[in-house]
């Protein structure tokens, strides 16, 4: 029983990872972590920000930098702080800081829409056309969600961190020995459960499709636990291989990239498992209202002209007598190349 099981894990992570690669995941993660450079330092405004309404700016703003640290060093820290400093640099309530203000936006939710056309296209489905205006506008207020989201994990990490502080004070006395290995563990498994939290909020609502929490959560913990388990190892890597130095005074901007690069991974290979996952032992997806199912193909059709046929939106500018034109045009071509032969 336990060896049929294995075989089964064994067959669905070999799918998965067979069509983690079909997806052109490692394109998608370059786009993503290009976005996350302009994201990030507003993301990191808009936490402190909402943060601050329950502890002090100068609590959630040091959680933040020693959580970045952890991920991609002292150096990556630094820049990223110094980045925060310079954008969060407004002045005062004028056209300015609202314009300010509205980029600001637009900036810290451009990664989560990136994140989201990826999701979609691993998933096979796409916005209905000619809603581009108000898809736009729902998708910027979901990405905003997705930042407070965020702010909210950190909160209850700090909480979490209290918490199991006051704990090991308490367990200390009776337990000595042993309180380091318990709290140790409560701390992976209270991070675990939080990044659980983030993934299935990820995949839940961000791609434009119907899924069920059931398969959501399977998937989230799948991610969670490579997260978990590759975040040492990637930060292993960047420290080890000296990246930064490589590139001089872009060094850190590059170790940004490198880490959302890597992640952005994890991230891509656990939608794909949801997806086959889904589709192998849980429920179907489906698009949503707003949304249709697409399937693309690759059609090989031998060596003929690549420009032959009408562009995508030659009807929408000329009409259907330049559709009908351009066809009488490519038949007589034909012909006469035929003729020629």
């Amino acid at each position: 029983m336990v060896r049929k099981r294995l075989h089964m894990v064994w067959c669905l992570l070999q799918e998965t990872w067979l069509e983690f690669l079909d997806n052109n995941s490692f394109q998608k993660g370059a786009a993503l972590a290009y976005y996350t450079i302009f994201a990030l330092p507003p993301m990191i405004i808009i936490i402190i920000s909402a943060g601050s309404y329950f502890l002090s700016e100068q609590v959630v703003s040091g959680e933040i930098y020693y959580r970045i640290k952890e991920l991609i060093g002292a150096e990556g820290a630094y820049s990223v702080q110094k980045m925060v400093e310079n954008v969060n640099a407004f002045g005062n309530f004028n056209l300015a800081a609202i314009v300010g203000g509205a980029a600001l936006f637009i900036a810290a939710t451009g990664v989560f829409v990136s994140l989201q056309d990826s999701l979609n296209e691993i998933w096979s489905v796409k916005p209905k056309p000619r809603r581009g205006f108000l898809k736009l506008v729902l998708d910027r207020i979901l990405s905003f969600g997705m930042i407070l989201t965020i702010a909210i994990i950190l909160l209850l990490s700090l909480l979490a961190n209290t918490v199991l502080v006051i704990i090991g004070d308490f367990l200390t006395v009776r337990l000595s020995g042993w309180v380091v290995y318990i709290l140790h563990l409560a701390n992976l498994v209270s991070a675990l459960v939080m990044m659980t939290f983030l993934f299935g909020c990820i995949y839940k609502f961000l791609p434009d499709a119907k899924i069920k929490w059931r398969d959501v959560w399977v998937g989230a913990i799948v991610t969670a636990v490579l997260f978990s388990l590759f975040r040492g190892l990637i930060g292993f890597y960047l420290g080890k291989n000296d990246v930064a130095s490589v590139y001089g005074a872009a060094g850190s901007v590059v170790l940004i990239l490198t880490w959302v690069f890597f992640t952005s991974q994890i991230i891509f290979f656990g939608a794909v498992f949801t997806f086959v996952y889904s589709r192998k032992y849980g429920h179907n997806i489906y698009p949503a209202t707003y949304a249709v199912r697409v399937i693309r193909q690759e059609i090989e059709v031998g060596n003929s002209a690549v420009n032959a046929e009408p562009g995508k939106h030659t009807k929408d500018v000329y009409g259907e007598e330049a559709i009908s034109e351009a066809a009488t045009e490519v038949d007589e071509n034909e012909a006469t190349q035929g003729a020629n032969i």
